[in-house]
């Protein structure tokens, strides 16, 4: 059946049933107790015509699925339930022309008999319960395909949602993975992998093999924590021996996986030689290599296993520094326990640490290596020579000694000469009588020194005869100062030039900070001290005839363009007091250096070269050397030069004079004399302006400089070094206190103040003004510095003393011990705290060990143990927030108290009813309910951003009461707790006085213009802590004793209250007002 007779056939259907319905409409509704059958038949012509319309409806729409209308096909068949159900309705209808007909009567006793009336209800639930029957079907048989459309989408979004969670995944990887690269970089490490490559090409692939099987070593390889020196003379090829020993373990010959960190101390980077850069390239090494999500628990995250957060403790320390924006970390200890740490959380870590007696600062290093092993469960391997002070710490450990393994280095030394004859053309094409002579020779005198040989190979390779070549095996010289000797010798006779030319670049060589390349030196030896220029004729044609001139004392490395000695034995040589010597001292080669550089840098083409190109020390151009001054981006480093320069130089003295005066008088090149100085910031931002003559000796130099510049210049101690960064003894406690003494010496003032910017020295957490000497020292946690002063009787201690060093950001328990020694007020108040409450609430202490330490700290600072600060805490309240158990066991032993604020919660430290001293705690809280009056608060104006809460005011004025209104205490108290998810959290507040009015059926409070606002904050330092208060009383300032006044003698404070108006503050987070509750206690009493 078409659609349009289908329709036309069920509105027919539809009207019929309107006409049935309203003649039987009219028979119930005439006839008194008509029968229930002609109302049930009534019903369900009401039903079927529902039905009926609801299919017309559906028809209409022509997005049907087929389903549907195969369903509505049916319905509307010859034979269907339809055309039934119209065929039985006529039946029992009358006729148009019938109708008409009927009497009055007639039309009200249809349809006849209530048992007529029956069958044909009947008949109508048959045909309609077939036409809701199929159209059921069909709409579960379209629920069915809508529950599969739907599965289909939820796949769709279970797939979306799963790309999304993967990508929030990558995100949040991404995210983690810089902030752990920024962290890492941070800690400044220095690549070694360019010194282990050249190490690398320098070895015959047979040599060093021995190495693995001699006892120790196999003892120690096969250890899960060993230690093991191999030691030698100078010359040996220790460095060579650790190459390979490192990539022995790279190429993974071990079963079970290992993490390799590797360092080379290399005595042509100064870099390479400081301990503390050691230890944090070798940290940082392991880091990089972890597996471990270490990052995140070090961010503070709550971990299942809380034995790895204790692990972690110097590692989130670490990240705190740096997110404080503090230097890398020099601390041996401190990069000790990283190291440990940092051990856990790779795979049977190895370190190896190669040339350790290049290090400066070894002596201080090696008591730090010794033990290292055992308690970072790892394998270190060192090598260096027999120096003094390493010997005596490595006395009792492995060893393998060189001398000890003559046989197996002659063997390498044999095959490393068989390698020079086979490969070296000039060697190569010796008779083989005479290559046999070499080798024998050589092998017969070289004394287990590698270097020994390869001098002797170089000088039989410059050999034009084979006479020569005997001669030279004939007239061997002993050991290496005395090749160097001969190298030495053999450059002067060779020529004019080669002489000048090898001393100047010698010099340059035995002093650089950093490598230098072929260019750089060929442009370092045209600078003429003092000169305003350049002198171009001092420099050679051909960069390579440097190399040629300076003969087997340097290398040349084509790879990298790097000139440098040949061995550290050079450089020990070029120093040395011989008859030949070169250089007078490593002090003079620095300050030859220093005065050099600072003539280059104050050149006018230098300063054009700069000008032009932006080149600064931290630019990109002077790192890459792209300018016509390739020396330049060394030169910016000049300054460096000075703290090697032990002994008094008037050349250093006057170059720095010099410098200074081109400073204050030349502007045009203040951009490139800033870059020599450098900001104290690492942000770049700030730089230093209007340095005084002291400034430079005092960052970079030594303490005779200060001496003989003040001696000169007797004022410079009352200047400030530099705009903001105060005085000369201000700038040293912060920079360098090794010069304490001599500012002593000189007379400086020790308790003059001064005015300091702090962001300049990195303490952006501390405000700018003015410090006393002892309190800058204790504020920025120099222990050196404090030591110093407190030894000086007329050193005055300023009344805040204590505060300072509490609340510095590295504070020092021995900083503050000794300040309690020397009689600093343990009672003095700062914002209502004693220097006790503020300790206790800045103390963040994860590990007994830890509160142990503070401890006697603790003991020196307890004064009236009664006193509470202004959140209304008293020491022991303050120590059971932030969960100090130790400290509250001595507290409690000292009778410590608490106030009532301790009765605002009942389970306010339910973390401590396990502990044996809970009893005490709990009458220490029932002595502190002392009577006072508490008013519970009442909410009456609520928004998301904040809510007011009145304090009804009849409360506030109890006239039986004589005596004053001493103080009132506000506490917010969250009964849910874990509403608060940051570490702190904060509520602006502010308190009214005022009447409650009713405007608009909206409740306001009218204030009370003589009542003062107090505004003020509470806060949660604590993710425990349960209760914030704020304490008013009269030691407060004049706007709070105005208001305890105030209520105390108002007469008529009838209607009056108290408002709270509570407002989120950007510290906020996910806390819930509904979860709060607020409560205000008055106390009263003789006032103090």
């Amino acid at each position: 059946m078409d659609p349009m007779t289908s329709s036309l056939t069920i509105l027919q259907l539809v009207q019929m049933i309107a006409q049935a319905s309203a003649l039987l409409l009219g028979y119930v509704a005439s006839v008194r107790n008509a029968d229930s059958t002609s109302r049930d038949l009534l019903n369900e012509f009401s039903s079927i015509g529902g039905v009926l319309t609801t299919v017309m409806e559906i028809e209409k729409d022509g997005s049907l699925p087929d389903n549907l209308r195969l369903a509505l096909s049916n319905l509307m068949a010859n034979n269907g339930p339809v055309a039934k159900l119209q065929m039985e309705l006529k039946n029992i209808l009358p006729s148009e022309h019938k109708s008409r007909k009927m009497k009055m009567t007639t039309r009200m006793v249809w349809p006849f008999k209530e048992k007529a009336a029956g069958a044909i209800v009947d008949t109508l639930k048959l045909y309609c319960g077939e036409i809701t029957k199929i159209l059921a079907i069909d709409t579960w048989i379209t629920l069915n395909e809508v529950d599969r459309d739907l599965k289909k989408v939820d796949l769709g979004v279970r797939e979306v949602g799963r790309e999304l969670q993967e990508l929030k995944v990558a995100q949040e990887a991404q995210e983690k993975a810089a902030e752990r690269q920024k962290l890492l970089q941070w800690m400044n490490p220095v690549p070694c992998v360019e010194k282990h490559d050249i190490s690398r090409r320098e070895r015959n692939a047979v040599t060093c093999r021995w190495i693995f099987q001699a006892k120790q070593y196999k003892i120690w390889n096969n250890s899960e924590c060993a230690f093991l020196w191999l030691n030698g003379q100078p010359g040996g090829g220790k460095t060579i021996l650790a190459s390979a020993v490192i990539d022995e373990i790279q190429d993974g010959g071990q079963a079970e996986p290992q993490t390799l960190a590797y360092f080379y101390c290399n005595f042509g980077d100064d870099n390479t030689r400081i301990a503390a850069a050691v230890l944090r390239s070798l940290l940082v090494q392991l880091l990089r290599q972890s597996k471990d999500d270490w990052i995140t628990k070090i961010r503070g995250q709550k971990q299942q296993d809380s034995n790895t957060e204790v692990d972690l403790v110097s590692l989130r320390e670490l990240r705190q520094q740096q997110r404080n924006g503090d230097c890398c970390p020099t601390d041996l200890g401190f990069l000790r326990k990283l190291l440990v740490e940092a051990s856990k959380l790779v795979d049977r870590p190895v370190l190896v640490i190669d040339a350790l007696d290049e290090c400066k600062d070894h002596g201080d290093l090696v008591g730090h290596l010794v033990k290292l092993p055992e308690d970072a469960r790892l394998r270190l391997f060192v090598t260096g020579r027999t120096e003094p002070n390493i010997t005596t710490a490595f006395r009792h450990l492995p060893i393998v000694s060189l001398k000890d393994s003559a046989e197996q280095m002659q063997e390498d030394i044999c095959a490393h000469i068989a390698e020079q004859l086979a490969t070296q053309s000039r060697l190569s094409r010796l008779p083989e009588t005479l290559r046999t002579a070499i080798l024998e020779t050589l092998l017969k005198k070289a004394k287990g020194m590698f270097r020994w040989v390869q001098c002797q190979l170089d000088v039989i390779m410059k050999c034009k005869r084979p006479d020569s070549v005997q001669k030279a095996l004939d007239d061997l010289p002993e050991g290496l100062y005395e090749t160097y000797d001969r190298i030495i010798r053999s450059i002067e006779e060779r020529g004019h030039d080669d002489g000048p030319i090898s001393k100047s670049c010698l010099l340059w060589l035995a002093g650089a900070l950093s490598p230098l390349t072929l260019d750089q030196l060929n442009e370092a030896i045209m600078i003429e001290a003092g000169q305003p220029s350049l002198n171009m004729d001092l420099g050679v044609m051909d960069p390579m005839d440097i190399v040629v001139a300076c003969s087997s004392l340097v290398t040349y490395d084509e790879a990298t363009g790097v000139v440098s000695l040949s061995h550290y034995s050079v450089k020990e040589y070029l120093i040395s007091r011989r008859p030949n010597n070169i250089l007078k001292s490593i002090s003079d080669v620095h300050a030859r250096i220093c005065e050099l550089l600072i003539t280059y840098v104050l050149c006018d083409s230098t300063y054009v070269c700069a000008k032009a190109t932006g080149c600064t020390a931290s630019s990109a151009s002077a790192a890459r050397g792209e300018t016509s001054h390739p020396l330049l981006s060394y030169a910016v480093k000049a300054l460096a030069h000075l703290c090697h320069v032990s002994e008094k130089d008037s050349r250093v003295i006057a170059a720095l004079q010099r410098l200074h005066l081109e400073f204050l008088h030349n502007t045009e090149k203040h951009h490139l004399l800033e870059s020599l100085i450098q900001p104290l910031t690492d942000d770049g931002q700030s730089s230093v302006t209007s340095p005084s003559l002291l400034f430079v000796p005092l960052r970079f130099g030594n303490p005779w400089m200060v001496e003989t510049l003040v001696k000169e210049q007797p004022d410079l101690l009352g200047v400030d070094v530099a705009r903001g960064l105060g005085s000369p003894l201000i700038f040293a406690i912060a920079s360098n206190p090794v010069f304490l003494s001599v500012l002593l010496k000189l007379g400086v003032d020790l308790n003059k103040s001064s005015s300091i910017q702090t962001d300049l020295y990195h303490q952006r957490d501390l405000p700018s003004g003015s410090f006393a000497p002892i309190s800058w020292a204790a504020a920025i946690g120099s222990q050196v510095a404090v030591e110093f002063l407190l030894s000086q009787t007329e050193v005055e201690l300023p009344v805040g003393i204590l505060h300072t060093a509490v609340m510095s950001r590295k504070r020092s328990p021995k900083i503050i011990h000794k300040l309690c020694q020397r009689g600093a007020d343990v009672t003095f108040t700062v914002d209502g705290s004693t220097p006790l409450h503020a300790l206790l609430s800045s103390l963040r202490l994860r590990l007994r060990a830890d509160q142990r330490q503070w401890l006697p700290v603790i003991k020196a600072l307890v004064g009236d143990l009664s006193g509470h600060d202004w959140t209304a805490r008293t020491a022991l309240h303050i120590a059971l927030d932030n969960r100090l158990s130790d400290v509250v066991v001595y507290l409690i032993e000292q009778n410590a108290q608490l106030t009532a604020t301790a009765t605002l919660h009942p389970n306010i430290w339910n973390w401590a009813e396990g502990k044996q001293w809970f009893s005490k705690v709990q009458a220490a809280t029932l002595a502190a309910d002392q009577p006072y009056t508490r008013i519970v608060g009442k909410i009456i104006d609520a928004t998301w951003q904040s809510r007011l809460v009145e304090f009804p005011g009849a409360a506030t004025t109890n006239h039986a009461d004589a005596n004053p209104i001493c103080a009132v205490v506000v506490s917010v108290i969250d009964r849910k707790l874990y509403s608060l998810f940051r570490r702190i959290v904060s509520l602006e507040a502010d308190l009214s006085r005022g009447k409650l009015l009713l405007r608009n059926n909206v409740q306001e409070s009218l204030e009370n213009d003589e009542f003062a606002r107090l505004k003020f904050r509470f806060s949660w330092l604590q993710i425990r802590q349960r209760v914030s208060s704020r304490l008013l009383d009269y030691h407060q300032g004049d706007a709070i004793t105005s208001v305890l006044r105030q209520l105390t003698q108002d007469k008529d404070s009838t209607g009056d209250s108290l408002f709270l108006r509570l407002s989120k503050t950007e510290e906020w987070c996910q806390i819930s007002f509904d979860d709060l509750e607020y409560v205000l206690d008055i106390y009263r009493g003789r006032l103090h």
